[in-house]
């Protein structure tokens, strides 16, 4: 394959059979770098190869306006919806089929969302391309946000794999493009296995630098450039490093238009079997759409249930209180005189309130029964990913023309789930310091474990009744608690505890 940059400039792909061709094309924003990935591009599909481009704002989805088999997955102007959850179906129907794919993750809201499907995307593009085997360029836009040289645990998998492609990518295929406007922030173990180099404009002394720039890349491969030809580079000039040495290359003009520049074209139509199963395919999406709306109704109307019963449960809740300080009064000293008929009617309605908790807990029990089985039925959608698997060939109607209640064309499912509390019965405790244990409920008697209070704090409170304690036996202690319901752990934090609702701790005879 021949790659040419102007007319008097070309890369031969000959030359780099047995380490394979990596490109990296940096330079500063507006200075040609989007115009010079397109004329790689644009020579690759002309001769047969498969494209893949990854980017984060929408602007290759011109290459629809002069190739027919390239698809545009999620942004504006998709063929296809982007379902994070599909990326396996992407991959697998692409490569089957020979499909050019473009990626636009602006979908997704969510940067750290965007880099966990870029992640998925890149695991299973490595994987299947093991199979298929094409010859395939892997364009990842903004190369820095998928591989950070300040990498977090959020980007870390995603860095790993835009590694493992540019390290042993060429045994399976698979040929990456990194584009960057800011080569410090892209992380050095990728850089440094592009043996093409595409240096543009670049005036800002952090992406110059010799410890995390360009000047990094030149000091490390041993180039014959200096720190004043970048930055006196015009614009759309580059100095190409490659097998044969440095050039200084003015880029040719691409022949699709620039995504960013002319948003609007007329994309080369698809042929007639490909209209036809793009036909069938829109008759899934829709009926998956009815289903999943039916279905999200059902679940409403499960939630306004048990919402409704969260507030019976906090009322009887309540009522409980109020009867346990009436029975308080009458057991302490100097007791509170009852009338015999008072209290025979209190003993019923008790009975009464016993009786109607154990309805309520059968109707939870009953209501969460029928949100499993709700949950059950939406997993039906799966029907849908494979749907998608077997048609993907073809481009999805565009957003326009959906079925209301998809903005932007995707398919998505959501799971609530709700936690019902039950108030808990009266349980009297008798301390006993003789275990751990019993110094802890010794404590809580004291009134120090009232609210929630962490472990460290508790292991302090102890102590200073002086028992001595370690934070490892405080810990196991506390947890025999919680299985005897003595003591409750917070549900939002793990590491706080206090006493739990009911106990009353018995005086001492």
């Amino acid at each position: 394959m021949k790659f040419r940059l102007n007319e008097d400039f070309t890369i031969d792909s000959d030359l780099y059979k047995r380490e394979g061709l990596r490109f990296s094309i940096l330079a500063m924003s507006g200075h040609g770098k989007s115009n010079a990935a397109a004329c790689l591009v644009e020579d690759a599909l002309d001769q047969g190869a498969q494209v893949i481009i990854v980017e984060p704002i929408p602007e290759w989805h011109t290459l629809k306006a002069r190739y027919n088999n390239v698809v545009v997955v999620g942004g504006p102007y998709q063929d296809l919806p982007l379902e994070p959850a599909f990326a396996h179906e992407y991959v697998k129907s692409a490569l089957e089929k020979g499909i050019s794919l473009v990626v636009n993750v602006s979908d997704i809201e969510d940067d750290a969302d965007q880099v966990k499907f870029v992640s998925s995307f890149l695991w299973n593009l490595y994987r299947l391309e093991q199979k298929y085997r094409r010859v395939l360029f892997l364009v990842l836009e903004e190369a820095d946000t998928w591989a950070p040289q300040m990498w977090d645990q959020n980007t870390k998998q995603s860095l790993s794999r835009v590694s493992l492609i540019a390290k042993h990518g060429r045994k399976i295929g698979i040929f990456p493009i990194l584009v960057s406007q800011r080569p410090a922030d892209l992380h050095k173990s990728p850089l440094s296995q592009c043996n093409i180099n595409l240096f543009g404009r670049f005036s800002s002394p952090a992406d110059l630098s010799e410890k995390t720039g360009v000047m990094y890349v030149v000091k490390k491969q041993h180039l014959s450039i200096t720190e004043k030809q970048i930055m006196e580079l015009e614009n759309g000039h580059f100095v190409v490093s490659d097998k044969q040495g440095v050039h200084s290359v003015a880029v040719r003009k691409r022949l699709c238009p620039h995504g960013a520049d002319t948003p609007l074209i007329e994309a080369k139509p698809f042929s007639a079997d490909l209209s036809q199963a793009l036909g069938g395919l829109r008759d899934e999406i829709v009926k998956a759409l009815e289903a999943k709306r039916d279905e999200d109704s059902l679940v409403k109307r499960q939630e306004k249930e048990i919402f409704q019963l969260k507030q019976r449960c906090r009322d009887l809740e309540e009522k409980v209180k109020i009867k346990l300080s009436v029975k308080e009064m009458m057991e302490g000293e100097g007791g509170v005189h009852v009338d015999v008929q008072e209290l025979a009617g209190l003993r019923e309605a008790n009975l009464a309130f016993s009786q109607r908790l154990e309805e309520d807990k059968g109707i939870v029990e009953d209501l969460t029964a029928a949100r499993d089985e709700a949950l059950k039925k939406l997993r039906g959608f799966e029907k849908l990913r494979e749907a998608l698997a077997e048609i993907l060939p073809t481009a999805l109607p565009s957003a326009g023309q959906l079925p209301i209640g998809s903005p932007n064309g995707q398919v998505g499912l959501q799971h609530n789930f709700t936690v019902v509390d039950v108030a808990s019965t009266e349980k009297l405790v008798t301390v006993s310091t003789e275990n751990m244990r019993g110094k802890i409920l010794a404590v809580a008697k004291k009134g120090k474990l009232e609210t929630w209070r962490r472990l460290d704090d508790i292991v302090k409170a102890v102590q200073e009744e002086r028992w001595n304690a370690t934070p490892q036996e405080v810990n196991n202690a506390l947890n025999d608690l919680e299985k005897q319901d003595l003591v409750a752990k917070k549900h939002t934090d793990r590491n706080y505890y206090c006493l739990a609702q009911g106990v009353r701790f018995k005086e001492a005879m």
